[in-house]
């Protein structure tokens, strides 16, 4: 039984990581997609608002089973890929927002069975899948520029879909929900209950999926086009993803101490800011490469923080809805900029002010959580 146990774990950890790099490979082919589809970067930035809509929209159609939920997305993440590996260019929004939904489902039950099995460890595990999730997404752009050097966009989607028809199967074979259940009693009380959240959570929670969403989804068309070589584009894709990686292994280390959580989220929001100031401020490598490297870095560990503290306010899967809604909106916003000005760095400046505005609040969520942390024991 625990051995079963083990390779059910091990299994979820490895479709998890499969769902990073099902996130960031759109954005690690965006060129090749707008060559392929003949899109102008508004159009891009609908093709990713499709996606990443449908990502939100898939932590809110979960099925009362978590495991059936998983099915279900991994099915349709499969059928998505397909359908954009063979779909044409007025198709491929169609079959973006399908590969949303079911990466939004497949992630939120893998999370919510997780969170189920280990219900005192609740925080170590989100840690764990954030980390997990960061580590498949770093595969991205390197997976992506080495295929694409031997086959084609069509090849790389049609591998994705039959990964996830393959952990599709095994959802259907042995994955069978927690008892008991996996939400506590009071959650359907709070789960639409957003009027009761502090504004300025309801905005922070938005921002930093943004942010992460904007640079792995422009990043590799904005180092294409400003240095024009394919190396340092791979390079700079890889750096934000193995930034984003490394953050949170450290702050895996560092979070163990509570008293350390306001310093690291702090110093990840300057961070935040500090890259992509440089990133747009210059063209040389030895300015983008830092910069992007910052802005992961930076990232890592703000979203599994500022989901934590709202969690307090809601246990629901409309936290997942509300956090999805800054990675559907930031891209379509920072391509319809780029389109609307001819520039795709102006258009960078959307992630620019939405990591100050991050950073502001960011602030407010730290001098919130000093009283919540007086009055709250750690049950975790």
């Amino acid at each position: 039984m625990k051995a079963t146990r083990w390779i059910s774990r091990a299994i979820l950890y490895f479709g998890f990581a499969g769902t990073g790099l099902g996130m960031s490979l759109p954005g690690s082919v965006l060129p090749a997609l707008l060559q392929r589809w003949s899109l102008q970067d508004n159009q891009a930035g609908f093709f990713f608002f499709m996606g990443w809509m449908g990502t939100s929209l898939g932590a809110l159609l979960l099925l009362r089973s978590r495991a059936r939920s998983l099915v279900l997305g991994n099915f349709l993440v499969a059928a998505g890929a397909l359908g954009m590996a063979f779909g044409s260019r007025m198709s491929c929004f169609l079959f973006m927002a399908v590969y949303g939904v079911g990466l939004g489902m497949a992630m939120t039950s893998v999370s919510l069975l997780q969170f189920g099995r280990n219900p005192s460890h609740r925080g170590l595990e989100l840690n764990r899948l954030n980390l997990i999730w960061a580590l498949g997404a770093c595969v991205g752009p390197s997976l992506a520029a080495h295929s694409l050097r031997v086959a084609s966009v069509r090849a790389l989607f049609c591998a994705v879909s039959i990964f996830f028809v393959l952990f599709c199967l095994w959802a259907v074979v042995a994955e069978r929900d927690p008892v008991p259940t996996l939400v506590s009693p009071r959650a359907p009380q709070h789960k639409w209950a957003v009027a009761a959240w502090p504004l300025f959570m309801l905005i922070v929670i938005f921002l930093p999926t943004g942010i992460e969403a904007s640079m792995g989804a422009w990043i590799a068309a904005y180092v294409q086009r400003t240095h024009e070589m394919i190396s340092t584009t791979v390079t700079a894709g890889s750096c934000f993803w193995i930034g984003l990686m490394l953050s949170r292994t450290l702050s895996s280390f560092l979070l163990v101490m509570r008293r350390l959580e306001r310093f690291v989220l702090v110093q990840s929001l300057a961070t935040v800011v500090i890259g992509t100031l440089l990133l747009i401020s210059t063209t040389a490598s030895l300015g983008i490469l830092p910069g992007v490297f910052m802005v992961g870095f930076g990232l890592g560990p703000v979203y599994p923080l500022i989901l934590a503290r709202a969690l307090q306010y809601s246990e629901g899967t409309v936290i997942f809805f509300i956090a999805g809604l800054g990675s559907a909106f930031l891209p379509w916003l920072t391509g319809i900029v780029s389109t609307t000005t001819s520039s795709l760095r102006l258009g960078l400046l959307v992630p620019v002010f939405a990591s100050t505005l991050m950073l502001g609040l960011g602030l407010r969520v730290v001098a919130g959580s000093r009283d919540t942390n007086i009055r709250t024991p750690d049950t975790e």
